[in-house]
């Protein structure tokens, strides 16, 4: 059993299944709209679609009930566009201080 800690000091027992290759089977977090923040165990020779490892997945955590998952779907959009607004302005203020910085 290996004990996870969550980021406000919260300490979770995970079990750590074996894949079919028999190795521990990593733990990641969903970001998807469809599962938002949902745990599962994944292959470690898994990166991502292209790279399955031996196909070994299996959810950890409960699917949570449609009107919290679209508020953290919206949650994690309005975050992205945020996120882009913000390199927005730290590109311009880098113009401009270029700018000051020459005249």
């Amino acid at each position: 059993m290996k004990r996870e800690i969550m980021d406000e000091g919260e300490e979770l027992d995970v079990v750590a299944p074996r894949c079919y290759c028999g190795k521990i089977a990593r733990l990641q977090t969903s970001w998807t709209e469809a599962n938002p923040l949902r745990r599962f165990h994944v292959c470690p020779n898994s990166s991502g679609r292209r790279k399955k490892g031996c196909g070994f997945f299996v959810w950890v955590d409960v699917e949570f009930p449609p009107r919290e998952k679209a508020l953290v779907s919206w949650l994690l959009r309005r975050l992205k566009e945020l996120e882009k607004h913000v390199g927005r302005r730290q590109s311009r203020e880098r113009k401009l201080m270029g700018w000051l910085i020459l005249s």
